[in-house]
């Protein structure tokens, strides 16, 4: 564990110096920001869409944290050369992925904080305070920021940057739309859509499940029951991830 903690710390050093990243934060706190131009509607209106369009914001620009942060961990390494000197040490390949995933999380974690600050400060601002409900619908973004990250990173080991990108953002938009798909292909009697429907569903994840913001907004309860499920479920998806972010990279040629 502690040499894949000293890649980690490397990884998150490097990150520190990527500007967009920075470009990226600073947009999501402006959109977060740009929610109070709704004052000219009801206290209780323009409360629900600084929730609404916060927790939006923070989804959305922290996918795109997620995504641009892990898209290069590996392909860096690789073309300036310094993984020939990591893993020439005695840092396995597996210690090197793990090491690489715990760095982005870490830079990921940061962002992420901030733009929540930022929400929760604009929240106390309009003098209203963060119940419990924001609380777990910040984390299971997060959760479901850790998977982005995850699988983007997954990918990083055996693609290139330019499909990785294009994949991620793509399985981030179907993610978002498997339930309603699921819905669509149960309405048809053809067998063969259903079980390709039913294929699709359980291979790609479904990020619908980790946005409860439009209950969380309205003021509907989301139970701990639930929000365990779901970080359960983004979990085994993050761990399968890693695992065949290491077998793909221990068959790389480097």
């Amino acid at each position: 564990m502690k040499k894949s903690w000293i890649i980690a710390l490397n990884t998150f050093h490097e990150s520190l110096r990527k500007k967009t990243l920075y470009i990226v934060l600073v947009f999501g706190l402006v959109v977060i920001g740009a929610s109070r131009l709704f004052s000219f509607l009801t206290a209780q209106e323009e409360l629900k869409m600084i929730q609404d369009v916060s927790f939006s914001a923070i989804e959305f620009f922290g996918a795109l944290i997620a995504i641009f942060g892990s898209l290069g961990a590996i392909s860096s390494e690789i073309e300036k050369r310094t993984i020939y000197t990591l893993l020439s040490k005695p840092i396995t390949r597996p210690h090197f992925v793990i090491g690489k995933f715990i760095g982005q999380k870490l830079i990921l974690l940061i962002n992420f904080v901030l733009l929540c600050l930022f929400f929760i400060g604009l929240l106390l601002f309009k003098k209203s305070m963060p119940n419990v409900e924001i609380f777990k619908a910040l984390f299971l973004i997060y959760v479901e920021l850790l998977l982005i990250s995850s699988i983007t990173l997954a990918l990083a080991t055996f693609t290139s940057d330019a499909f990785n990108i294009i994949f991620s953002f793509f399985l981030y938009i179907v993610g978002h739309l498997t339930s309603y798909g699921r819905q669509l292909l149960e309405r048809t009697e053809n067998i063969i859509l259903k079980g390709l429907g039913d294929m699709l569903y359980t291979l790609v994840p479904n990020y619908e499940n980790f946005a409860i913001r439009d209950k969380v907004v309205v003021g509907v309860p989301v139970s701990w029951q639930y929000v365990g499920k779901t970080t359960a479920y983004g979990i085994i998806y993050i761990v399968i991830a890693i695992l065949i972010g290491i077998y793909f990279f221990q068959k790389r040629e480097v």
